[in-house]
């Protein structure tokens, strides 16, 4: 059985890695275990804690907490997160993280780390007919139009957004918050608060580039997201990220492996070889 221990599995009703793997990974169900067999797994989110059955987790170590606080973007109270992940790094059999990026940040003496993909669902985010979703959402034939998303929080970068806005102001912005009470804070000429994956990438293939102001390194997944949709980045700031994008970001996803049909291979095999280690 593989047991999916998150924090939140799908906070905003997205179809997050938690449900894909739910619906996708066999024998899977969500919940940690009381009990556990020698065959059993449990994929476990870092911030909740001390693992119970330190010999059959894996520990995934996606929060950005311990280099946000490097990078001096914690606007505070991010130390009892991070002793929180430790506790769950430093009790689980294996630990993943879903860029080399973050490594450094995780590295124990004589513990691995793997890395593995959190994984795009390339159905959805992909490119839809420009000029129809221009028409659909009322927003200008041939004007050039940038998309930014994210929250208000330092690390997101949203005054480096309206400092790019106010230098190109040729620009017609479209702005999507990850939470609805931040829209009124909004730089752009269209502005939304939470809405579904299917109408974000539609969103995104209005745009004509995606604006990265993230002050961390590893790409977010909305960032994987709009690559999908064949958004080119620009990074404004010049920050080192995962890789360069290409001119087709959209073929960078699947080389990389962060296509969902490659990465459910690739989470299967890495489990399969786990529980074989365990024999």
């Amino acid at each position: 059985m593989i047991y999916l221990v998150p924090e939140c599995a799908a906070a905003l009703g997205d179809d997050t890695f938690w449900i894909w793997a739910q619906r996708e990974f066999p024998n899977s169900v969500m919940g940690a275990p009381t009990t556990i067999t020698k065959d059993d797994v449990i994929l476990q989110y870092s911030t909740m804690g001390a693992s119970a059955f330190p010999e059959h987790t894996i520990a995934l170590l996606w929060e950005l907490y311990p280099e946000m606080k490097a990078m001096h973007v914690d606007p505070g109270g991010v130390d009892g997160r991070i002793a929180t992940i430790n506790q769950c790094s430093t009790t689980s059999a294996r630990r993943v993280v879903a860029s080399p990026l973050m490594i450094p940040y995780y590295e124990q003496p004589g513990k691995t780390i793997d890395i593995l993909p959190l994984a795009v669902d390339t159905d959805v985010f992909q490119p839809y007919d420009k000029a129809v979703m221009r028409a659909k959402y009322g927003i200008p034939p041939n004007q050039r139009v940038g998309f930014w998303s994210g929250t208000e929080h330092p690390m997101k970068g949203f005054d480096q957004m309206r400092v790019y806005a106010a230098q190109h102001p040729e620009i017609f912005w479209i702005v999507v918050w990850t939470y609805p009470w931040a829209r009124g804070n909004s730089q752009g000429h269209l502005n939304f608060g939470t809405v579904p994956q299917r109408q974000l990438a539609e969103l995104m293939s209005c745009a004509d580039f995606y604006l990265s102001c993230s002050r961390l390194r590893p790409f977010y997944m909305t960032e994987w997201e709009a690559m999908a949709c064949n958004l080119p980045m620009i990074i404004p700031s010049g920050i080192q990220k995962d890789f360069v994008p290409s001119a087709n970001p959209r073929e960078d996803v699947f080389r990389l492996h962060w296509d969902r049909r490659t990465a459910k291979g690739m989470w299967l095999d890495y489990i399969a070889k786990f529980i074989a280690s365990k024999q």
